[in-house]
């Protein structure tokens, strides 16, 4: 694994491995950095983890901190002033952040390059310029034309894309509702036909797919796939949106329900 160089700034979450305990603070290694130690005393913990110091902080285990203090003179953090979905989003980026080390090391052995060149060439600008390397790695499924900043030699390049798609699977949103579409103008059965037709054309424009079945009149179930799951929901918006603009013009209407 990659180790940073420099200190970590106040305010910084890192993940720490215990080293040591005594009566009053904990002494960690700090995993992501070059041979830096940090302190957590105990006005920084959690009654709990006061009162069973020797239990909680047992030798070798890691943690999630907050950095409090960082200078030439220590750092110190804090695990009191850490939430439960600060400490996942950090965890998970820690293990990502693994997965991109892995990912350079492979492709290095590939294009027969040093791993140490590799880095320099992949990994230390990544950092440089975004603070991490997964979440770029992420983007160059969906367009390599990203790695063109790096600008690697062919082989280390293709490599890189290589390792990149076979390592990092994208999860994509997948949205489902209950539809009641009707029309009470006379060829209505067509109307709703053509409504279901221009709803998956919406969908494949708008580079997502979506699946009706028809399940007894007025009754539909959509379902909503794109690559953009934070996007996906404001996509669903505009296609129900537009339908029913649509079905309005025709004496119909359409009412969706999301399936949890």
């Amino acid at each position: 694994m990659y180790l940073r160089e420099g200190l970590p700034e106040v305010g910084d979450f890192v993940i720490a491995t215990v080293d040591g305990v005594s009566f009053h603070k904990v002494e960690l290694t700090l995993d992501e950095y070059k041979d830096l130690k940090a302190v957590l005393n105990t006005s920084e913990m959690h009654r709990k983890q006061v009162r069973t110091l020797k239990v909680f902080f047992k030798i070798g285990r890691k943690i999630v901190g907050k950095v409090i203090k960082s200078g030439p003179s220590g750092i110190d953090l804090s695990i009191r002033k850490v939430g439960a979905s600060q400490e996942r989003t950090k965890e998970t980026e820690w293990k990502n952040e693994k997965i991109a080390d892995e990912i350079i090391s492979f492709a290095a052995k590939q294009a027969d390059v040093d791993y140490d060149k590799a880095f320099a060439k992949i990994g230390k600008p990544l950092l440089d310029k975004y603070g991490l390397i997964f979440p770029f790695f992420s983007e160059v499924i969906s367009d390599n034309a990203l790695l063109n900043e790096l600008k690697l030699d062919k082989k280390l390049k293709e490599s890189l894309i290589s390792v990149v798609q076979g390592r990092i699977k994208i999860k994509t949103a997948n949205l489902k509702f209950k539809v009641t579409m009707e029309s009470k103008s006379p060829n209505g059965l067509e109307i709703i036909k053509k409504t279901v037709k221009d709803a998956i054309k919406f969908a494949e424009e708008k580079e997502g797919e979506l699946t009706v079945k028809y399940i007894g009149a007025p009754i539909y179930r959509f379902e909503f796939k794109h690559p953009d799951r934070k996007g996906a929901s404001k996509i669903v918006e505009e296609l129900f949106d537009s339908l029913s603009k649509q079905l309005n013009k025709e004496k119909g209407t359409i009412e969706s329900v999301e399936i949890k």
